[in-house]
């Protein structure tokens, strides 16, 4: 099977950059923790696309580890979509709609 490519939509982003900025107020290092984790865990669906289950209709969801947080994707024939960085102690029902155009 052929890695699929990772598409980080601007939902994701901004999740993203609202959790380093909130990291980065305690710790860089933490902040840059962060987004290390973030970025194995993108390599890792690019070839491990199916691991994780369907958490509700196509949405697929891996946990960071070391942090209180979800990468909520789904995939499609060609590519992988990576939807949320969403916060594990946020209303769990909102992850799957999509708050910022």
């Amino acid at each position: 099977m052929s890695n699929y490519q990772i598409l980080i939509e601007e939902d994701a982003k901004f999740d993203i950059a609202e959790g380093y900025d909130w990291y980065s107020k305690i710790s860089i290092k933490i902040s840059e923790s962060l987004l290390f984790e973030i970025k194995k865990i993108m390599d890792y669906l690019s070839r491990n696309t199916f691991l994780f289950q369907l958490v509700y209709k196509y949405f697929r969801q891996v946990p960071i580890k070391k942090f209180p947080f979800v990468i909520l994707y789904k995939v499609d024939p060609d590519n992988v979509k990576k939807l949320r960085v969403f916060p594990t102690n946020m209303n769990p029902e909102s992850k799957f709609t999509i708050v910022r155009k």
